[in-house]
């Protein structure tokens, strides 16, 4: 229940946190009076969703441990689990060092001190933090619960467990943040809330039926 509850947790804060403004973020490349004007108009926004994140980042820190523990259960060896927990762990790090400097900037811009150098030295550094850097610890943790499920023929159905190992591939190769940039987080975050709803309902956890020829 853990684990179920801390992903959809995790998940909705993510959402709501990243909503207040990251639609209106420039595109990669953007000039200093872009990024220092974005910066200053959004700031509050910013600092708000950045807050946001960081919580849900906290949150994930419980689902690295719950699901960690799922999958000793499930799986009953620990070679998989282990990869989950820390594909979440190193995904993560880098997600705490890209929210902390897109509110440093919003902050440096809300005062009216974020120049144009700095604000192109900060957004780089947050969007590269954020996509690239965060991709390949969610890419190894989709790998990892796509593996479970169909070893176990648990967790998911056995279409989405494909597609979590193809995602997972994507994102710890440059293809992800190459194509999807500041998103590519987020086909992981869905695969997480699909999988905190089905252990909430029961489902994640049943038995699969034996086929006609087995029984």
């Amino acid at each position: 229940r853990w684990t179920g509850l801390s992903a959809v947790a995790a998940v909705g804060l993510f959402a709501v946190g990243n909503a207040l403004w990251a639609f209106e973020q420039p595109d990669p490349g953007a000039s200093g009076p872009e990024l220092v004007e974005f910066y200053g108009d959004l700031s509050t926004r910013i600092v708000v969703g950045g807050l946001l994140s960081l919580t849900s980042i906290a949150v994930l820190v419980v689902l690295a441990a719950a699901l960690r523990r799922l999958l000793i259960e499930v799986e009953q060896e620990g070679f998989i689990a282990d990869l989950a927990y820390g594909g979440l762990l190193f995904g993560l790090a880098p997600g705490v060092g890209a929210e902390a400097v897109n509110m440093a900037a919003a902050l440096r811009a809300g005062d009216g001190e974020l120049t144009e150098p700095l604000a192109l030295a900060l957004f780089d550094i947050s969007y590269m933090l954020g996509s690239y850097a965060s991709g390949l610890g969610f890419g190894v943790l989709s790998i990892a619960i796509g593996a479970a499920a169909l070893r176990t023929g648990r967790l998911l159905p056995g279409w989405l467990a494909i597609a979590a190992i193809a995602i997972g591939v994507a994102l710890v190769t440059p293809l992800a943040g190459y194509a999807i940039g500041e998103y590519t987080v987020a086909p992981t975050m869905v695969l997480l809330l699909v999988l905190g709803v089905r252990l909430l309902s029961g489902s994640a956890l049943r038995a699969p039926e034996a086929s006609p020829a087995s029984r």
